[in-house]
């Protein structure tokens, strides 16, 4: 009888969502976390395939994983590159940039940069170590900050990009809950030339905060620029 039960309680749960993924099947991985969650689970983006390659050998990654990446990547991908305005505003270290954005940043707020696909980078689908696609080249990194975080962490997130700067062109999406921002910027002669961004006016504010920060301090920055990634 208690094993009749037990089976039959066996057979009436929803799939593991995570199991699904590690054993290679992306679209049942996809049905059981909408089971699961209520929600559909983006697998049509190429990264989510990426990441579904990797996951049987690599436990890390997660259905939560590839929702959190495909999502990061999408809105990376959601500048108007038609609409963007030109910049020529220049700044010393990305780390000053992400200073800029914890002393800004009214949570949740996100940051993902992105970079031009070059010459020696390998196959993402076939190499576990490649830099996973985006539309415009790969993605570097990214840090998200919830309500009642410690700042630091957009910070520490430009401090790894100045440890090892993409020689391409970078995208950095940024987004808070007073709007979202796109800039693209690439590195000269050892300082950051700010070339474009999605609104021109709310650019050169964020690059004129990364190159004042460290002269005011972060919390005389926010008394002075006012809190928000985007403020008219």
């Amino acid at each position: 009888m208690w094993s009749t039960l037990l089976f039959s309680l066996a057979c009436s749960a929803s799939p593991d969502p995570d199991a699904r993924l590690r054993a290679g099947d992306l679209p049942g991985a996809a049905a059981a976390w909408e089971a699961k969650n209520g929600a559909p689970l983006d697998v049509a983006h190429p990264v989510a395939v990426v990441l579904s390659l990797r996951a049987p050998r690599d436990p890390s990654i997660t259905t939560a994983t590839i929702a959190e990446t495909v999502a990061v990547t999408r809105f990376l991908e959601s500048m108007p590159a038609v609409r963007s305005k030109p910049l020529d505003l220049v700044f010393d270290h990305m780390a000053d940039l992400g200073a800029a954005l914890d002393a800004l940043a009214v949570p949740p707020a996100l940051v993902v940069v992105g970079r031009s696909e070059n010459a020696s980078d390998t196959d993402p689908f076939t190499s576990p170590r490649a830099l996973l696609p985006w539309k415009g080249g790969r993605i570097v990194t990214w840090a998200s900050v919830a309500a009642g975080a410690a700042p630091g962490a957009f910070e520490a997130l430009g401090a790894s990009i100045d440890a090892n700067p993409p020689v391409n062109l970078v995208t950095i999406a940024m987004r808070d809950a007073t709007g979202h921002l796109h800039l693209t910027m690439e590195l000269r002669d050892g300082a950051w030339f700010a070339a474009g961004a999605s609104d021109a006016y709310v650019g050169a504010r964020v690059v004129l905060a990364a190159d004042s920060v460290r002269d005011f301090g972060g919390a005389a920055l926010r008394v002075k620029q006012g809190a928000g990634f985007v403020r008219r």
